[in-house]
């Protein structure tokens, strides 16, 4: 099992008006100095592990292993559980191939290494421990249009229009969405034109509602969400926000 940093940071948008050609048109025209053409299709499948009680969720770590390319790995990401506004998208910090059959329960030891050495050796229970008593909990199924995104100063990221269907692996529920995601690299060397790319994004592309969650998280706030007293926009009130925001630059422009 070699272990494969990726040092890309993915930004994930809630499609709302399914019209990815238009973000495609619009990105191009706002990022004069960027290249954007069509790539590839893929197909990845996403499988998270916890334990019965969530002891890595609960700590801000989550395990999965992700079938791509013929390939497939474990990962281990960082999640935050900060304010919304003083988040960050998550970092993955451990991306190993395995076998298409393995499970991280065949790997303790190694995962349990690279947690402990990414949170500084904190814990005191045994992960090695934890790490066996993993089950499947979250089943992710993405199909996407891959399209390469280039600057003039060699930054190269990627775009993707997706099919994604959520799955509760014990109930057996599923929640179908349409989604971009936009990964770019973690330099601080390309810091400039990463800020270029998301603000283009949010001025011009009003298509996309930002997450600053990661898919576990949007995986666990469709599948299994939390009961609340505070009230909630539905899709249908988000998209009619948009539509008059989008009305009013239109007329402010004009």
């Amino acid at each position: 099992m070699e272990n494969n940093q990726n040092e890309t940071i993915k930004y994930h948008y809630d499609m709302l008006r399914d019209n990815f050609s238009a973000v495609i048109k619009k990105m191009d025209r706002e990022l004069a100095y960027f290249r954007i053409y069509f790539k590839r299709r893929t197909k990845t499948v996403e499988v998270i592990y916890d334990t019965p009680t969530n002891l890595l969720s609960s700590a801000g770590i989550v395990l999965s292993k992700e079938f791509r390319d013929g390939k497939s790995f474990f990962k281990v990401k960082k999640i935050s559980y900060l304010p919304t506004e003083l988040r960050k998208p998550n970092r993955k910090f451990y991306n190993a191939e395995c076998g298409s059959r393995e499970t991280p329960k065949d790997y303790p030891i190694q995962i349990a290494s690279a947690i402990n050495n990414a949170f500084s050796n904190i814990f005191t229970i045994d992960l090695v421990e934890v790490v066996k008593q993993t089950t499947a909990i979250f089943e992710i199924k993405i199909k996407s249009e891959v399209y390469s995104l280039t600057s003039g100063g060699g930054m190269k990221g990627e775009v993707s229009f997706e099919k994604i269907t959520y799955k509760d692996m014990q109930s057996g529920r599923k929640v179908k969405r349409k989604g971009v995601t936009v990964s770019l690299p973690d330099d601080p060397a390309f810091e400039k034109e990463t800020a270029e790319v998301l603000d283009a994004i949010e001025r011009k592309c009003k298509e996309l509602f930002f997450y600053k969650e990661s898919r576990f998280e949007i995986a666990q706030r469709l599948l299994r969400p939390k009961k609340s007293n505070e009230p909630k926009l539905s899709r249908r009130e988000i998209r009619e926000l948009q539509k008059r925001q989008q009305a009013e630059e239109t007329a402010s422009e004009g």
